[in-house]
């Protein structure tokens, strides 16, 4: 294949890799995406199994997110991850995805001031009384300090109970303006106790989420995060902070790095690889996987990034959201190609 007149080696989409122990196929992965099939209660249903069963070609699968509390829930007919009673779907979901010899992998998450209390019936929190600019819900009334707390350790039982039910690892959701995002971002978190102010502060949530959930799992289990580098929007988090914040992470003992945008989805910037400086730049300050995300359907400029070490793994998320087969069919013409 020919990129600005270079040919580029596709075959490199097809290459294995190794972490800890799980082998990853090839270099795609099916990013987590909202299917919205679960029981109104936030179970596992037969539709979704279905549709996860069908979902083949990607290496990695990172089952949408799943929340953490009732308060922490957007929209209806999500995932849950927040009592024992969701072990027995969860389960199920895991040996599906995993007949398939694919990673499995669940998010997890909060949905902050991004819930929808029209059908949680329940008051809406976040770091401070911001409106969410993203989703431009409910004001929402500040967390206490035994809150945040409380969600921290409500993310520590979820990844507890995705281990219990199979998976190979867990997801910490940090971008698209949910909770965590919210406490990262200077324009959503106006506190000026230890978790607001400093870029530091802003953060410590991730961190004490990241090291408790480590503690919990182990070390043999995979940890990931998808992390927003940037709120794309003026006075928001940086992308330079978010470079940092990575860095962080590595240290911090997590295995593969998500990358996506904070407050504002990646469609509010255009075109095929949309995403793609933001990618690289994390990429520099890191050594760990770096999954990049964000209209990366076109196989020469997925190659050309994998190639030039600008990514480690592909997301494609809303081609398979319509058609659970599309990797499949891309990972076809690469192999017609070789």
């Amino acid at each position: 294949m020919i990129i600005m007149d270079r040919e580029i080696n596709s075959s490199v989409l097809l290459e294995s890799q190794s972490i800890k122990g799980f082998v990853f196929q090839n270099r795609y992965v099916c990013p987590p995406f909202d299917i919205a099939a679960a029981t109104d209660d936030g179970l596992i249903t037969e539709e979704l199994l279905s549709i996860y069963k069908q979902r083949k070609g990607p290496s990695l699968i990172v089952v949408e997110q799943a929340a953490i509390s009732p308060t922490g829930q957007y929209r209806e007919r999500l995932i849950y991850a927040d009592r024992d009673e969701c072990l027995e779907g969860l389960s199920k979901l895991a040996n599906v995805i995993h007949q398939n010899n694919q990673v499995a992998v669940v998010q997890i998450n909060h949905a902050g001031s991004a819930a929808d209390s029209s059908f949680t019936g329940m008051e809406v929190v976040a770091p401070s009384a911001v409106i969410n600019p993203g989703f431009k819900r409910t004001l929402p009334r500040a967390l206490t300090i035994t809150e945040i707390h409380e969600i921290r350790d409500a993310f520590v039982q979820a990844a507890i109970r995705v281990k219990k039910a199979g998976f190979d690892g867990v997801e910490i959701h940090n971008c698209h303006g949910f909770l965590l995002t919210q406490f990262l971002s200077p324009l959503t978190n106006l506190r000026i106790d230890k978790y607001g102010g400093s870029l530091e502060n802003r953060s410590r949530l991730l961190f004490e989420i990241v090291r408790d959930v480590r503690k919990a799992v182990g070390e043999e289990f995979l940890l990931l995060v998808r992390l927003g580098v940037d709120d794309l929007l003026p006075g928001g988090l940086t992308l330079e902070e978010g470079c940092l914040i990575s860095k962080k992470l590595e240290e911090a003992g997590i295995d593969i790095l998500d990358i996506s945008s904070g407050l504002m989805a990646p469609l509010t910037l255009k075109g095929p690889a949309m995403l793609r400086n933001h990618i690289k730049e994390v990429k520099k300050q890191v050594s760990i996987p770096v999954i990049g995300t964000g209209a990366l359907e076109n196989i020469e400029i997925a190659s050309d990034m994998v190639e030039k070490g600008e990514v480690d793994f592909i997301g494609i998320g809303r081609k398979i959201l319509k058609q659970p087969n599309y990797v499949e069919g891309l990972l076809e013409i690469i192999n017609r190609a070789k």
